[in-house]
């Protein structure tokens, strides 16, 4: 009798935790940081697996289905929301690749590729170094406490077993414009340097039409697109950390 009633529960609490990683894990492996491409799958897995199993004493207790077909939705639909968190999460760290894009355009360095230490995909080196620096102010910064509370309140937003896709879609959209507003607002002071810079190369052309104007301000407008990244890294790693902890605080846009 006693056997039985102990399996029961082992049952119940192991149907718990996969309801639990089935979003916590999804997110993990999206997430900054966590589910970067430098970090192995079963690094990743094995993370949101202690993550779910740690959480799970503070998160309310999901009610596990009598019936499989309806577990299995609950599984899905749950894995929808984490893959939501994490998703939501890319599209404000893709704000630094369309800024590193931007700055390497008007730095003369938009050809300097690198392979990506977060994403499959090669960006520029600029893109690369922020990204990096990024995923380091996260952490350094305690941000990722943040990301943690932010998925244990998603519970509280996201309730297990409802889903509004309408809704979640609406967010995605969101982010994704604020990643090109994030890049675009960070990255003016950049714009109006390659347009000062270009306009005094063209200037320079006219009056003096013999000289090789690009191979003598090349590295004059490179220099000048460095200087400005090293004053402008602090800034920028400080509100786009800031915009990142707002949307875990918050996971609306």
């Amino acid at each position: 009798m006693g056997g039985g009633i102990l399996a029961q529960l082992a049952e119940q609490w192991i149907y718990a935790v996969a309801l639990i990683f089935a979003r916590i894990g999804t997110a993990t492996i999206l997430l900054p940081g966590f589910g970067d491409q430098s970090v192995p799958p079963r690094a990743k897995i094995t993370c949101g697996l202690a993550l779910a199993i740690g959480l799970m004493p503070a998160l309310p207790e999901p009610q596990v289905p009598d019936n499989t077909s309806l577990l299995f939705l609950m599984i899905g639909i749950e894995a929808t929301i984490g893959a939501f968190i994490g998703l939501g999460a890319r599209a404000l760290m893709a704000a630094l690749h369309i800024l590193g894009a931007q700055v390497g355009f008007a730095s003369g360095l938009s050809n300097s590729l690198t392979p990506n230490q977060a994403n499959a995909e090669s960006a520029s080196a600029i893109a690369s170094l922020l990204t990096m620096g990024a995923i380091a102010a996260i952490f350094l910064s305690n941000t990722h406490h943040v990301i943690l509370m932010g998925l244990m309140r998603s519970y509280a937003i996201l309730p297990p077993g409802q889903i509004m896709p309408g809704d979640l879609a609406q967010q995605i959209a969101r982010l994704g414009g604020a990643a090109f507003y994030i890049a675009a607002a960070v990255g003016a002071p950049f714009y109006v340097l390659s347009l000062l810079l270009n306009l005094g190369m063209g200037l320079a052309n006219r009056v003096m039409p013999a000289m090789q104007v690009f191979f003598v301000a090349a590295p004059g407008l490179i220099v000048a697109g460095l200087l400005l990244l090293a004053f402008a890294v602090p800034a920028i790693l400080t509100y786009h950390n800031a915009e990142l902890a707002n949307w875990f605080e918050t996971l609306v846009r």
